[in-house]
């Protein structure tokens, strides 16, 4: 569990407070708010939300069209990005909330829901990371004088483990002492009860992730959406970075983009299930070109052109959230639990209805008007109960209620079936390096120059992680 993990980093670290003529300790919330800060811009910035975007095929990039700097999409990976990304994981972000829960733990009287807080937000990265890049150092990580060149653990221990975590986060919780993450705690300003909400719906998303590969974790997603309570539930619980109009606390893709026209586009794939079901969310996601009125898309790395619809400015407004665990996400994926019939008794019915739910709530995250959405609802919903493939509709409902979280999107299309079965079907883009879709991170040069526990050959972005069929 990440709270018995030797705890450091894979190289290099930041140095807490070592002047022995200086306090030895840093207060908990200032690393779980640093951590929450280096994490979530790394997440929406040039380095992952950009690059996963183009991979995914939820953007595009409009090829020789754009001023766009992209090269994803043909999955040329910039080993900076690598870097960044695993830099964040461990360096910045990881090493932070690992210090924190020492911290917590050892402090007299032990803050043990902050060191709670921590674990769940430690298991949230990690978990991120092992499904950008599959096997991870990890029970070694984080100590790096015992462990200087830290072992991969396989990326089913890994899970495995996080599911511990996650439990045991949830039992350390005291909600009746007053020591806690309050203020520094952006999500739920220290309500506990949301906090085991946020870290039971991690558990249920996890568990999906692992159910294909290992049908006996049926029984632990029955036991969660059998009492829906103890996820997030409302979208009042939602789990979300919030942004402002503040100087320097803008969303970053605001501050990726500085307000311009990203040169970035509707992709292809988004607008062909978006259009023909007349999707009030298009205006949200996307901006009609002047003259134009209808939402085109562009494949990925192919020329976009004055009639291509551009990324919406909705979506990088200054106070735009990061959301990072949502009350429709939670809905879609017990949806898709009763149509498959798993761990529960099949119910296309029970199904239907939290299908409808969720897209509903899904339209209302992005601030489509009532009436729009209950004309969507009675004139373009999809019904389960006759549809010819109710869990393919949900997937792609899924898929594009993610278009704006990159991450989750690519997970999600990986999980949704076998290779060559996904939801919905990608094609590798025009100009790509290679005859197969990408399906990974590349770990980056600098860690695998510097710890010989690094695997070799390094595995190629073609090759599946563990939980992709």
């Amino acid at each position: 569990m990440i709270g018995s993990l030797a705890l450091g980093s894979c190289k290099k670290f930041l140095d807490i407070n070592t002047d022995p003529n200086k306090s030895t300790s840093v207060e908990p919330k200032l690393l779980f708010g640093y951590a929450v800060t280096a994490w979530d811009v790394n997440k929406n910035s040039g380095d992952s939300w950009m690059n996963l975007g183009f991979i995914g095929q939820t953007i595009a990039n409009g090829g020789d069209f754009s001023d766009n700097w992209g090269a994803f999409d043909i999955y040329d990976l910039s080993q900076n990005s690598m870097s960044n990304n695993f830099r964040m994981a461990y360096s910045t972000a990881g090493n932070n909330l690992v210090q924190a829960i020492k911290i917590a733990e050892s402090s007299s009287p032990a803050n043990n829901n902050a060191a709670a807080q921590c674990k769940i937000l430690l298991a949230q990265i990690m978990f991120e990371t092992t499904m950008n890049f599959g096997d991870i150092p990890y029970s070694q990580a984080f100590e790096p004088e015992k462990y200087p060149n830290p072992k991969y653990d396989s990326q089913k221990d890994i899970l495995e483990d996080l599911l511990l975590t996650l439990d045991e986060a949830k039992s350390q919780m005291d909600p009746t002492s007053p020591l806690k993450i309050a203020d520094y705690d952006i999500f739920y300003s220290g309500d506990l009860a949301k906090w085991k909400k946020y870290a039971n719906s991690l558990k249920f998303k996890i568990l999906m992730v692992m159910v294909d590969k290992d049908p006996s974790k049926a029984s632990a997603i029955a036991a969660l959406v059998q009492d829906p309570s103890q996820l997030v539930n409302a979208a009042s619980e939602n789990v979300r970075v919030p942004y402002s109009t503040t100087p320097n606390n803008e969303n970053p893709k605001y501050r990726l983009f500085l307000e311009d026209n990203p040169f970035t586009y509707a992709n292809k794939v988004m607008t062909d299930i978006m259009v023909p079901k007349n999707d009030p969310r298009l205006s949200k996601y996307f901006d009609l070109p002047a003259g134009e009125t209808q939402y085109i898309g562009v494949e990925s790395n192919v020329d976009a052109d004055k009639h291509t619809a551009l990324l919406g400015k909705y979506m990088f407004r200054k106070d735009a959230p990061s959301l990072i665990v949502s009350y429709q996400e939670m809905l879609f994926l017990e949806a898709e639990v009763y149509a498959r019939g798993i761990g529960v008794t099949k119910d296309i019915s029970k199904a239907n209805d939290l299908y409808k739910a969720a897209l509903i709530e899904a339209m209302r995250f992005y601030e489509v008007p009532q009436v729009q959405i209950d004309n969507y609802i009675a004139n373009n919903l999809v019904d389960l109960r006759t549809a010819a493939d109710p869990v393919k509709e949900i997937h792609l409902e899924q898929w594009v209620d993610l278009m704006d979280r990159p991450v989750e999107a690519f997970i999600q299309w990986r999980r949704s079936g076998p290779e060559g079965s996904e939801v919905p079907t990608l094609k590798v883009p025009f100009g790509a390096t290679s005859g197969a879709l990408l399906r990974r991170y590349i770990l980056p040069s600098t860690e695998t120059n510097s710890n010989s526990s690094a695997p070799s050959p390094i595995p190629p972005y073609y090759e599946k992680v563990w939980f992709d069929l």
